[in-house]
């Protein structure tokens, strides 16, 4: 073995020495970018790397590298396995493989070789990212200042993913009270926020946030979230609740809300627009316009020609054009969207209408769905609908039991969607016996009720065999085992002997003014001979 003769080494060289050994062995604990080592084309900005998606998904096969800083983290739950990186020039949703621990602040380096650019629902991300490989810490404890912005910059585009904070704003009158989520079942939920002149957005919230069953923050003031969106709706992601400053006096939007929610006495448009929440409500406004449907993104039409025959805008005031004052009315097929669109009855425009349905979001801002009722303009008054099920697309609120066989109640797409059953399978008749049962339906205060159907039937056997009840003492379950079933006749039924839907007109239910009933379709088949039944329609409304 060779021995190191340390007297013919100077102390120069032994120090000189002893600085490279220190140097070799020292590790250093950051990852400082390279710029001297990488070809600087490799690293690019973020705003650079989102101009690389065109439409389809792109998978990086060279190592191009994105620096920047962490915005968001899972301290409070409402991140998970996403986190959201912002440099100077934008920022980008990253979807990582795994949990880790990145804190808000983290500057780290992205290297892109391996994951992919795609879109999700129109959110940008960087998928299949993996931590330690791709993701890399360099610094800690950095800020990033949230960009003080409106509501109408965050829809005009442009701003995903990053850091905002918007002033003088506030959750809207219908979301007081309510929490941010729902922690008990862990449902995500959404909550509209406004600002003084009545533009909204959403504010999203994961039911596994830590903070997902406080309630909403009932004052006026200023909120830091993440930019994001679904489809076309831009929505806000809460980072920390302690991120709100809340507690100021609520302003006045949307005009004055009145009215009670019934055909003599109707919400206006800014009570629809400030409690958007309610069934079978009656809200009254002028028809301004349609939201266009055949174009991405959706746009506002308030002059014509319309194209779009399945909504309608309306406001408190006929020349309305601010679609932070409008709501959105969804036209179910039928009567309704016959009489009531424009496509069709250009000379709507104008028009006052009242309608009949819930209150609820429609192309994420308030709007009116499932609409039961409405009148317009130089019409007579309607009657008042009770219950209505069209089995537009499915069953609907009625219950299927099969008692006997093995075909069953299903739908179909006919007459705009219909319950259908037939004991006729695999060319072979078979024997069955199935209920298709509505649900309880209050007639308390209710005077000379009526009740109409629409149905088709072919290949009939006999009008036995598809028998239309009602009971009001059945308890549920099996209904050859609970409740008294009367069976309704004399009422007009298709031959049976092809695809045309015939009404029943009013079919008499005063009996039962103040009972609380069910209404059943009876279907019987047997191995020589098996109908099929089709029912469009079941309504019933209070008679005049």
């Amino acid at each position: 073995m060779m021995k190191l003769n340390i007297r013919n080494i100077s102390i120069r060289s032994l120090l000189a020495l002893l600085v490279v050994f220190v140097a070799a062995c020292q590790k250093d604990d950051v990852d400082h970018p390279p710029f001297n080592e990488l070809d600087s084309g490799k690293i690019i900005t973020i705003q650079q790397l989102r101009a690389m998606y065109s439409g389809q998904p792109v998978r990086f096969e060279e190592n191009f590298s994105v620096f920047g800083i962490i915005t968001t983290d899972e301290r409070t739950g409402n991140f998970y396995r996403s986190h959201y990186i912002q440099d100077e020039t934008g920022a980008i949703n990253i979807r990582l493989d795994s949990g880790v621990t990145l804190a808000v602040g983290d500057s780290v380096r992205l290297s892109l070789k391996g994951t992919t650019l795609s879109a999700y629902n129109n959110m940008l991300q960087v998928d299949s990212v993996l931590f330690g490989k791709n993701l890399i810490t360099q610094e800690r404890g950095l800020t990033v200042e949230p960009k003080v912005v409106t509501i109408s910059e965050i829809t005009a585009g442009g701003m995903q993913g990053q850091l905002i904070i918007l002033e003088n704003v506030q959750f809207s009158q219908a979301h007081l009270g309510l929490t941010y989520a729902d922690p008990l079942n862990q449902v995500t939920m959404n909550r509209d926020l406004e600002d003084c002149n009545g533009n909204r957005i959403i504010v999203r919230t994961s039911g596994f946030a830590t903070f997902a069953g406080t309630q909403v923050a009932q004052g006026n003031g200023s909120l830091v979230a993440i930019v994001s969106v679904f489809g076309s709706t831009w929505q806000l992601l809460i980072r920390d609740p302690e991120e709100l400053d809340m507690t100021g006096e609520r302003c006045q939007t949307g005009g004055n809300p009145q009215g009670s929610g019934t055909f003599e006495d109707p919400y206006n448009v800014a009570f629809g627009i400030a409690f958007n929440s309610g069934v079978g409500k009656w809200v009254e406004g002028y028809i301004v316009g349609v939201m266009e449907t055949d174009v991405d993104p959706f746009e506002a039409n308030f002059i014509g020609p319309w194209r779009t025959n399945s909504n309608i805008i309306i406001a408190d005031d006929p020349n309305e054009t601010n679609l932070n004052k409008c709501m959105m009315v969804q036209l179910p097929i039928g009567d309704i969207r016959d009489a009531l669109n424009l496509v069709s009855n250009p000379d709507n425009k104008g028009k006052i209408v009242k309608v009949q349905g819930n209150l609820e979001a429609y192309f994420g801002q308030p709007g009116i769905r499932t609409l039961t009722g409405f009148w317009i303009e130089g019409g007579t008054v309607p009657q008042e609908k009770i219950f209505e099920e069209n089995f537009n697309s499915d069953l609907g609120t009625f219950t299927a039991y099969s008692i006997l066989g093995d075909q069953q109640w299903g739908h179909a797409t006919f007459d705009g969607g219909c319950a259908v059953m037939s004991g006729y399978a695999n060319n072979t008749n078979h024997a069955n016996e199935d209920w298709l049962v509505s649900p309880a339906i209050d007639l308390s205060e209710k005077n000379n009720v009526q009740l109409q159907i629409r149905e088709a039937i072919n290949f009939i056997t006999s009008h036995n065999d598809m028998k239309l009840l009602v009971s009001s003492d059945y308890q549920g379950g099996d209904p050859t085992q609970s409740g008294t079933w009367t069976e309704l006749t004399g009422f007009n039924r298709p031959p049976g002997s092809g695809w045309t839907f015939f009404d029943s007109g009013n079919i008499d239910l005063s009996a039962y003014d103040g009972q609380t009933i069910r209404i059943a379709f009876k279907y019987l088949s047997t191995t020589s001979g098996a109908a099929t039944w089709e029912v469009s329609k079941v309504l019933l409304i209070e008679g005049n």
